[in-house]
């Protein structure tokens, strides 16, 4: 596997990790939400089962392995099971699903340890209360630790992102704490970003961005917009519904913004102006390739390809 990896991200053309929004649609509704998701939100949705296949074909036979399924809440979509079967039967080297943890069943459980599925959630704060005021959905806290629990007794996989902000402050030692004590190694450190319900402008600016989404990633929306990454869906560089995946990985114009993208971050570390500043590019390890400058490596973070561990989009 470490030879078939290495020789993989040896090719710098080759796609080298995918984010699939399975749906906008979330059972809860986090107060800091890039994504604008909630329980009203599936008329963002477009992408059909068939669609989705196809879209997981073009991405492996562009090179890709490493794949991440995202929301919106990933396991509203009743074709999870199948696609991650899909993405063992096609050979993808690294399968991971961001879910906040409420609604995994025993069936969806098996299928993750079948598969060898890595899982990430979110965990706000050691405190149910505080934890249920920002999803905004009261026993979240208990179904997530919950899931934690058993994901952990089965052997699977697991890492876990604190996002801090005004509603859990100073709860982070204290979360991560209790993360540790229930067993999870993983543990990212992120702020809330100004995209979505996070945002305080009707455009944010490119500098929110961590830069990593300059290098050779993609996500694709439910909508199929296909953007440099989960976070930067407001530069949208085309359709998966009416241009060839192949064609878009390619296209001028995603090489533009990712150009755009590595100018903006570039200056926000350069001048440290902005809000911008405070960016927790966390990845793990800190040493990995391409993205070497990530910082701390305490956990997991926006680096995504050749080793480290993709990012935390939901926070």
């Amino acid at each position: 596997m470490e030879a078939e990896l290495s020789g993989h991200y040896a090719d710098p053309s080759a796609l080298q990790f995918l984010w699939v929004e399975l749906t906008n649609q979330c059972n809860l509704q986090c107060s800091h939400c890039y994504a604008d998701s909630g329980p009203q939100t599936s008329g963002r949705d477009v992408l059909d089962s068939a669609q989705y296949r196809q879209l997981i074909v073009d991405a492996h036979n562009a090179g890709c392995r490493r794949i991440q399924f995202i929301g919106g809440e990933p396991t509203l979509n009743p074709d999870l099971p199948a696609l991650i079967e899909l993405c063992t039967d096609l050979g993808y080297a690294f399968i991971e699903v961001f879910t906040n943890l409420t609604r995994v069943s025993d069936g969806l459980l098996t299928c993750f340890k079948r598969n060898g599925v890595h899982v990430a959630t979110s965990v706000y704060a050691s405190k149910s209360e505080i934890h249920d005021a920002i999803t905004r959905h009261p026993g979240s806290f208990y179904r997530t630790v919950n899931t934690l629990r058993r994901l952990l007794e089965a052997g699977i996989p697991v890492r876990a992102g604190i996002i801090t902000m005004v509603e859990n402050a100073g709860e982070t030692e204290s979360t991560v704490r209790f993360l540790t004590d229930l067993g999870v190694e993983k543990i990212g450190i992120d702020r809330v970003r100004q995209f979505g319900r996070g945002g305080v402008t009707e455009r944010p600016d490119m500098q929110e961005l961590c830069g990593e989404c300059a290098g050779n990633i993609l996500c694709v929306g439910s909508d199929g917009k296909i953007s440099p990454c989960i976070m930067s869906k407001l530069w949208s560089v085309g359709s998966f519904l009416y241009t060839p995946f192949n064609e878009l990985v390619s296209s001028a114009k995603l090489a533009t913004t990712r150009a755009e993208i590595k100018r903006a971050t570039s200056q926000r570390l350069k001048d440290g102006s902005g809000s911008s500043t405070n960016i927790y590019t966390i990845c793990d390890p800190k040493t990995c390739g391409p993205y070497s400058t990530c910082s701390p490596t305490t956990g997991p973070g926006p680096c995504g390809p050749s080793g480290c561990t993709p990012c935390f989009p939901k926070g």
